[in-house]
């Protein structure tokens, strides 16, 4: 009987162990000096450097005013010296000025600065992206965003009215408002009546009867706005406006005794707001 003859590769599995082994001894060389690499990278010194914050991310101005800023100026890296701030995006007649001009840093410290915005009466209204950077030599600070917002500034324009006719319980009148705006065309953009009290007569009072603005109702203008206004007196109806928008007074007819509110005189409070063109 014959037995098959078998056959070994003792050789070569001997070949794979060692290949193995020396791949072993490569990794275990190779991942150390990289570590000590990485090691080596964190432990390189910060280059001196300045970090700048800027307060608040937004300003309104009126044109011709001025406002200001707050900048908080601070040391990174070891950096020591002297600071000092400049801004980009002011529109045309604007200026700005720091107090104090410069700051001096030592290492790990951090200086106030502020930062005064002022602008002409003709400076554009509109918003304005200035960017600000604090410098020393070749180290500067990345720029730091902050908004200035420049309005036309409100003026000042009256406002008068009057009821015409008698007022009786169930009844309403209307307000031909009049506006006065002095100096310049402006563009109301608010309008509001108010009953600010209420005048009895006489007899009314020795006869303690009452009457008080719980016994009327005001229905607001309700016309278009914003309500252009030329320089000058004007009027909604001068303006255009129909007298269904104008404002209206209405008495009440309530089931208390309204007796006192006869001949009564109301007392009319007015207000408004509007930007000047």
């Amino acid at each position: 009987m014959q037995h098959p003859v078998r056959f070994f590769r003792l050789a070569g599995d001997h070949a794979g162990l060692a290949g193995r082994a020396l791949m072993i001894g490569l990794l275990a060389i190779f991942l150390p000096a990289g570590a000590l690499y990485a090691a080596g990278q964190q432990l390189a010194p910060p280059k001196p450097g300045i970090q700048l914050q800027v307060t608040p991310a937004s300003r309104n101005v009126d044109q011709g005013q001025a406002t200001s800023y707050s900048a908080s100026v601070s040391s990174t890296g070891g950096f020591a010296g002297t600071v000092s701030l400049a801004v980009t995006g002011l529109p045309a007649g604007a200026t700005a000025t720091f107090s104090p001009s410069s700051v001096k840093l030592t290492a790990g410290s951090t200086a106030q600065l502020s930062i005064n915005v002022s602008t002409a009466p003709s400076t554009a209204a509109g918003d304005y992206d200035l960017a600000l950077t604090g410098r020393s030599g070749s180290v500067q600070s990345a720029a730091v965003k902050t908004q200035l917002r420049v309005k036309a500034p409100l003026r000042v324009f009256g406002l008068t009215g009057d009821v015409s006719g008698l007022l009786a319980p169930g009844t309403s009148r209307s307000l031909d408002l009049g506006v006065n705006s002095p100096n310049k065309s402006i563009d109301v953009g608010n309008l509001t009546v108010s009953i600010s009290g209420v005048v009895r007569t006489a007899k009314a009072v020795a006869a303690n009867l009452p009457c008080t603005a719980q016994d009327y109702a005001v229905a607001q203008y309700s016309g278009r706005y914003p309500l252009t206004v030329p320089s000058g007196s004007s009027s909604l109806s001068q303006l255009g406006i129909p007298p269904a928008q104008w404002p209206r007074i209405a008495m009440l007819d309530t089931p208390r005794l309204q007796d006192g509110c006869k001949g009564a005189v109301l007392q009319l409070a007015y207000s408004g707001s509007g930007q000047g063109n």
